[in-house]
C-alpha cells in the first residue's frame, strides 16, 4: 500500500479561529462609548449627582477602556496597520475621556476638561465605526496539525 504523500504547505494553512472579528470587538466598543455617553449626558441633567448615576458612568468608563485596550493590545495584532490604527485610536481615546473626566470631577468641573471628555468620546466613537467598516476578518493564519 502506497504510503501517504506529506501534505502541502498550502494543505496546511487553515484560517485562524480566534475567535470574534475585529468588526465585532469594534460593535462592542461603539455600543460601550454610546452607553457612556448616554449616562454622562444624563449625568448633566441632573443638579446634583447621584451616586449610582455618577458610579455607573465610571464604571461604564473604565469598563470602555479595559474592552479598548484589549482589543489594542490582544486581538489587533493579526490585522494591518489601519485596522490596529482604529483600534488603537478607540483605546487612547477611552483612556483619554476617562482622565478628562476624572479631572473634570475631582477638578471643579472645569469646561476645558468637559470639553476634552466629550471630545475624546466623539473621537472613540468614530474610531469604532472605523474598526465597524474595515474590521473585518483577520489575516492571521495557522497550521494545522499534519494528519495521516
Amino acid at each position: 500500500m502506497p504510503e501517504p504523500s506529506p501534505p502541502s504547505a498550502n494543505d496546511q494553512k487553515v484560517p485562524a479561529s480566534s475567535g470574534l472579528s475585529l468588526r465585532i470587538w469594534g460593535i462592542l466598543v461603539l455600543v460601550m462609548f454610546l452607553l457612556t455617553s448616554t449616562v454622562g449626558g444624563s449625568l448633566a441633567l441632573e443638579s446634583s449627582y447621584l451616586p449610582l448615576t455618577l458610579a455607573s458612568h465610571i464604571g461604564l468608563a473604565l469598563v470602555t477602556v479595559g474592552i479598548a485596550g484589549y482589543v489594542t493590545s490582544f486581538v489587533g495584532r493579526s490585522y494591518r496597520a489601519t485596522q490596529r490604527a482604529a483600534a488603537g485610536v478607540a483605546a487612547v481615546a477611552a483612556l483619554g475621556a476617562t482622565v478628562a473626566g476624572t479631572i473634570f470631577l475631582v477638578g471643579g468641573q472645569s469646561d476645558g476638561a468637559l470639553y476634552a471628555m466629550e471630545g475624546l468620546a466623539g473621537l472613540g466613537i468614530i474610531a469604532a465605526l472605523v474598526m465597524v467598516a474595515i474590521g473585518g476578518p483577520s489575516g492571521k493564519r495557522t497550521t494545522a496539525p499534519a494528519s495521516h
